[in-house]
């Protein structure tokens, strides 16, 4: 992903990533990792060789939430590369911006025992991440149209 720009091309043609929910599972799964500064996924698991039908299974974060005025864009490759993303997760994201996100997480948080959990930088830069994640789907629908970048997964959300 970071040193092939057309890398997707060949992703998308290759299985269990040419049909199914998989290359959508890590297209979310590169949203979240920038979403948590995590740069060093280099590996996940599924419960079956089952073509891409299962989940996959995210081992590791030891290293997100490091330094919150360093956003590594290159996280974000399959988003970018591929221009594809599921409806609800557009949806979603689109939900928690205007600080939205911010405040969910301040929350939930907020009677953990080692509260704060997390610094407010680190807040900010999770709102100012998603913001980059939705322009980068913007500039997607603006080349591709949104019947290319948004794929319906039919999955509804409670708020809409």
């Amino acid at each position: 992903w970071e040193y092939d720009e057309s890398y997707c091309d060949a992703v998308k043609k290759t299985s269990p990533y040419d049909s199914g929910p998989r290359l959508l599972d890590i297209i979310d799964t590169a949203i979240f990792d920038y979403l948590i500064g995590n740069a060093d996924r280099h590996h996940y698991e599924s419960f079956q060789d089952d073509e891409g039908a299962s989940m996959l299974i995210l081992l590791d974060n030891a290293k997100s939430f490091g330094n919150p005025a360093l956003d590594e864009r290159s996280i974000l490759a399959p988003l970018y590369q591929c221009c594809i993303i599921r409806v609800s997760t557009w949806n979603r994201l689109n939900y928690l911006k205007n600080g939205v996100l911010k405040s969910a997480l301040k929350t939930a948080m907020s009677h953990d025992p080692i509260s704060p959990v997390l610094s407010d930088p680190h807040l900010d830069a999770l709102d100012q991440r998603l913001l980059s994640i939705l322009a980068t789907v913007k500039q997607c629908t603006d080349q591709f149209g949104p019947d290319v970048v948004l794929v319906e997964d039919r999955m509804t959300l409670s708020h809409l």
